[in-house]
């Protein structure tokens, strides 16, 4: 955030009459409010674009060589665990919040008079946070992407597993009454945990399936914010 503090240190430089000094207030204190939802994001938005990065690499034609080289400079081991439920909420409502502050951010902006002096600085101001919505908007979009895909070799996984359970039973059913036991048990095991992941990644494609949808829009909005606070700096004056 630090590009923008050389911007917003011009709001102090001088006094604007009163009725605009409110509207440079009502900004000033939107444009902080964002500071403070995009920290609070940031990890997921840095997180979700270094699973991306790791993602993509795994997927590539590169030898192994080639990947550690790539996924080296990830140092942090939660960059290369794969989406859960959990991970998606915590970062679907860093989003929602986000976007709240950045509605603030875009009706204070709206509401400031166009012949103010300071118009121009404020103009920037918006624009330089509207690119930082678009960056958090297309990394939540990536973070949507990874969780479906992982709740689809969850489930992929769980028809394997399915199969396995099948093959487990089949063997305690048919074991010697001294093995038995042990048979059953292990099939038993196996079955649970098996439900217990399924379920998990049913959960997990519900979710991703809803935050895609939502990414979508947010994505289409952030780009249309993009193109009208640009629009909007080259028209001050």
């Amino acid at each position: 955030m630090n590009v923008l503090k050389s911007i917003k240190a011009f709001f102090t430089a001088s006094e604007p009459d009163p009725i605009a000094n409110a509207s440079l207030n009502l900004f000033s204190a939107a444009s902080h409010a964002f500071d403070a939802a995009y920290a609070r994001g940031e990890t997921h938005t840095t997180r979700a674009n270094h699973r991306y990065n790791i993602f993509m690499a795994a997927r590539s034609s590169h030898d192994a060589d080639a990947y550690n080289e790539e996924t080296a400079k990830y140092t942090d081991p939660a960059d290369f665990y794969p989406y859960t439920a959990a991970d998606l909420d915590a970062h679907t409502a860093t989003i929602e919040s986000l976007t709240t502050t950045f509605d603030g951010l875009t009706a204070a902006f709206t509401a400031f008079s166009r012949t103010d002096h300071l118009y121009k600085s404020v103009a920037a101001v918006y624009k330089a946070i509207t690119a930082l919505y678009v960056f958090a908007m297309d990394a939540y979009s990536r973070a949507a992407y990874l969780a479906m895909t992982t709740a689809l070799e969850g489930n992929i996984q769980g028809a394997k597993d399915n199969i396995e359970v099948m093959l487990l039973e089949t063997r305690a059913a048919n074991a010697e009454p001294t093995a038995a036991p042990t048979a059953n048990a292990k099939a038993a095991a196996y079955k649970a945990n098996a439900t217990k992941n399924a379920a998990a990644s049913k959960r997990l494609e519900q979710k991703a399936t809803e935050a895609q949808a939502r990414a979508e829009a947010l994505c289409a909005k952030a780009s249309s914010a993009a193109d009208n606070a640009e629009e909007a700096l080259e028209d001050a004056h």
